[in-house]
């Protein structure tokens, strides 16, 4: 049997339940994550925070502003959207596949972003501010970018090589810089 160069990357998706005493319970369901094809713009409106709200969606990744509004949006997805969204500060993990027995997340697509919605949506005070933006300005448009690899080889950066390889060029360090700084200073004439 072959085995696997690399393990397979996974989101670990939380999900509390009560017992029938009334205990919490935590239950981490990990789901293979995917690369989406292309990126996806996606419109925020005052009812989707105002449905967030009515869901407790304050600190809440699942039930978030941006996690309703994603959901509503499933049509514009390139892929299949099961309904839960995990939304974080940079990142956006769609579902897109289920076990058919748990019905816990099994697949996701992960998706960037660079907006600030996701931290007015970490307190009652936040998600005031961003409904009242809302009503004022108007709905706000959110683009959710494929996932970048970044450390794919050739990537562009200072003193990198096509292969991605650092410079051959020598650097004088620790003892040997030591040497060339008093050396230099040796050699300079002393002032008068």
């Amino acid at each position: 049997m072959k085995k696997k160069k690399f393990a397979q990357v996974r989101h670990a998706f939380l999900y509390k339940y009560l017992d029938a005493a009334g205990k919490e319970h935590v239950i981490k369901a990990w789901a293979k994550v995917r690369l989406p094809s292309r990126a996806v713009a996606i419109t925020l409106k005052s009812e989707h925070v105002e449905r967030s709200m009515e869901l407790g969606g304050i600190g809440h990744t699942a039930t978030c502003s941006m996690a309703v509004c994603g959901t509503e949006h499933a049509d514009q997805f390139p892929h299949h959207v099961e309904g839960h969204i995990d939304w974080t500060y940079t990142r956006a993990y769609v579902v897109s596949k289920v076990d058919r027995e748990t019905g816990l997340p099994t697949e996701c697509y992960v998706y960037e972003h660079n907006d600030s919605v996701a931290q007015l949506n970490d307190s009652a005070a936040g998600q005031m501010k961003l409904l009242k933006k809302l009503r004022e300005d108007g709905p706000r448009t959110i683009t959710l970018s494929p996932y970048r690899v970044r450390s794919a080889v050739g990537r562009p950066g200072k003193g990198r090589k096509k292969t991605g390889a650092r410079d051959t060029e020598q650097r004088l360090r620790g003892g040997k810089l030591r040497y060339a700084v008093a050396k230099l200073a040796s050699e300079q004439p002393e002032a008068v």
